[in-house]
């Protein structure tokens, strides 16, 4: 069976392709289920965090319609799910609330931080207290009970100088946190797609599949393309996760 629950469009302004084009796409390549998740979108009572990288406020209603009345149209061929890719902080907590209730899922993104009164972003991480910082973060939103799938844990060694005994702590962190609050751990394929950034990190998942083999775990394109859905990053992703014998889901339980 194939799935993917990590699906970006046009509307969040570095992705291409309408719902429905992902969702043809999907057919043609014979999946069973397509989730689509795309940015958490922010009013102005929230400072701006990853500008020009989500939809606006006001798409999300058309965004919410679009895919419920895309589910029935294609609901012969394919399963199509309605999510969201959501940071969490704790002064939107009763926002995320809401979007939990209205979704199928919601993906948990760490691209941003809250830090000393500031949101560095995971791309740009170089310092110890960060990945901590991320880490804690992280654990916090899983514990809501809002959150079925960690998108692309490891994501903060992106720009972190080298693998480390930080690295290493905050890797055993996610996988406590994770196992604690019955959330799913992401194979990003996008990472492999940009081959200047170390993740999917093999380090990480070493110690995912040595130490915490139980961990429930989910390959995802995270496509912002169509074409991408099911490329050949996303078949390297799956290999990966083969290779490493990780408890793979082929769907969201």
């Amino acid at each position: 069976m194939l799935t993917n629950y990590h699906t970006h469009h046009y509307r969040c302004k570095h992705a291409e392709g309408t719902i429905e084009d992902y969702i043809i796409e999907a057919i043609k390549q014979g999946y069973a289920e397509i989730g689509i998740s795309c940015h958490i979108p922010f009013d102005e009572s929230f400072p701006e965090v990853g500008t020009g990288q989500r939809m606006d406020f006001a798409d999300l209603p058309t965004y919410f319609a679009e895919i419920d009345a895309l589910k029935v149209k294609y609901q012969a061929q394919i399963k199509v799910l309605k999510s969201l890719e959501a940071e969490y902080f704790s002064q939107i907590h009763d926002y995320v609330a809401v979007l939990a209730e209205e979704t199928d899922y919601l993906l948990l993104a760490g691209h941003f931080i809250e830090l000393d009164g500031k949101y560095p972003t995971a791309f740009n991480f170089t310092k110890v207290a960060e990945l901590h910082a991320y880490a804690e973060q992280l654990e916090i939103a899983m514990a809501t009970g809002m959150f079925q799938i960690l998108a692309h844990p490891d994501l903060f060694m992106v720009a972190y100088p080298k693998w480390d005994a930080v690295c290493e702590e905050i890797t055993h962190k996610i996988a406590q946190a994770v196992l604690k609050y019955d959330v799913i751990l992401e194979v990003n394929a996008n990472g492999l797609r940009r081959r200047n950034q170390p993740y999917p990190a093999r380090e990480f998942w070493d110690i995912i599949a040595t130490h915490y083999p139980q961990t429930k775990v989910i390959v995802n394109a995270d496509c912002h393309a169509p074409r991408l859905l099911n490329d050949e990053m996303m078949h390297e992703a799956r290999r990966l996760a083969k290779d490493l014998d990780l408890n793979v889901l082929v769907k969201l339980p």
